[in-house]
């Protein structure tokens, strides 16, 4: 199979969830196999190495200057995924739209609004009150704090992939992503939970044979979840995270591609 064919697929119908995984396998192959891509993904990897270094060097000499510098690598780090979204969406259609709209080469631009928001309501919640949870109006606003985020999260299914791969500004891309989310809401969160289940799933199953081991090597329960157990949940959250790109702008585009064929 190749690109145009997929394209046929994502406009024929509705793509279950096998199907979903299928392409989003099939993607990935092609990356990993692209020796120009897999650098994308050699990335990703290169930077959860750095930041377990980091953590490790501040955990062990108490320099916090250090943090700095991970909350660099950090930005770099949601810059990159901002970026991936659109190059898969762009390697699906073949197309380089930089070329056909000049707005598309605004993608920094675009993240770096999205990054202002993102630290103006991370700071804003640092004066919230989320860390006495002991008594029940910290509790009952702790839970709706969560559902609030939770009804965020579903309202913003579309808008990523959409606003790095399309170009509308964030207003028009907002709106379209409203209009997207109507009756495709399952769409997404199925695939989510399934994520999210085998990311824990994957952690369990690569640590608990490792127990054994590390027993007859002397070395403490505790060691291996707090040294090696940090190693494998970073190397597995990554690989999870490209997945899931990949995965998201396939129901992404599934779903945008079925509006037009309607329109």
């Amino acid at each position: 199979m190749d690109m145009k064919e997929l394209q046929g697929k994502l406009t024929e119908k509705n793509l279950n969830i096998f199907q979903q995984i299928r392409y989003a396998f099939f993607i990935l192959k092609k990356l990993v196999l692209d020796r120009n891509d897999v650098w994308w993904i050699l990335f990703f990897f290169f930077i959860s190495c750095v930041k377990i270094t980091i953590e490790v060097i501040i955990e062990n000499t108490g320099i916090l200057s250090f943090a700095n510098i991970l909350q660099i690598f950090k930005f770099c780090y949601y810059l990159a995924l901002f970026l991936f979204y659109q190059k898969i969406i762009f390697k699906i259609e073949e197309k380089n739209y930089s070329r056909l709209d000049p707005r598309l080469d605004q993608s920094a631009s675009k993240f770096f609004l999205l990054y202002l928001i993102y630290y103006i309501i991370s700071y804003m919640s640092r004066y919230l009150p989320f860390s006495l949870f002991f008594d029940e109006f910290h509790l009952v606003f702790g839970a709706g704090a969560l559902v609030v985020l939770i009804i965020f999260w579903i309202y913003l299914f579309y808008f990523i992939p959409l606003f790095s791969a399309r170009p509308f500004n964030l207003r028009e891309s907002w709106d379209y992503n409203l209009h997207l989310i109507k009756g495709n809401k399952l769409k997404m969160i199925i695939p989510g939970i399934l994520c999210f289940l085998f990311y824990f799933s994957a952690i369990f199953i690569l640590l608990f044979p490792m127990f054994p081991v590390f027993e007859e090597l002397g070395i403490g329960l505790l060691f291996l979840i707090s040294k090696f157990g940090i190693i494998v949940r970073e190397f597995i959250s990554t690989f999870m995270i490209v997945f899931f790109i990949i995965l998201h702008s396939i129901i992404y585009l599934n779903v945008e591609y079925l509006d037009r064929k309607i329109k």
